[in-house]
């Protein structure tokens, strides 16, 4: 076996790498709620709301890059598991 990975195993990493993106979607679409929480604080003014809306962008700005990480973090892995693949076969 060369010490490579069986197919079994790639497979569960795929899944793992799908499970990833969609997590990251997931993220993406908390920070576009947040956002429009955040506008509508804004937007009604008010020390309060003015204060929900600032927290509200800074959440939303953390949850959108950490959306961008895991989909970036699982498109690196799906390069990976393309080539170990690729190495099985030759």
């Amino acid at each position: 076996m060369n010490g490579l990975v069986d197919a079994p195993e790639l497979q569960q990493q795929r899944k793992a790498v799908r499970r990833a993106r969609g997590q990251g979607r997931h993220w993406y679409l908390r920070a576009v709620l947040m956002l429009v929480i955040a506008f509508w604080g804004l937007y009604r003014g008010g020390s309060l709301f003015n204060t929900i809306g600032i927290v509200m962008i800074v959440l939303a700005l953390l949850s959108a890059h950490l959306g961008r990480q895991l989909r970036r973090g699982a498109k690196e892995m799906e390069r990976k598991l393309d080539l170990m693949e690729k190495a099985r076969v030759e």
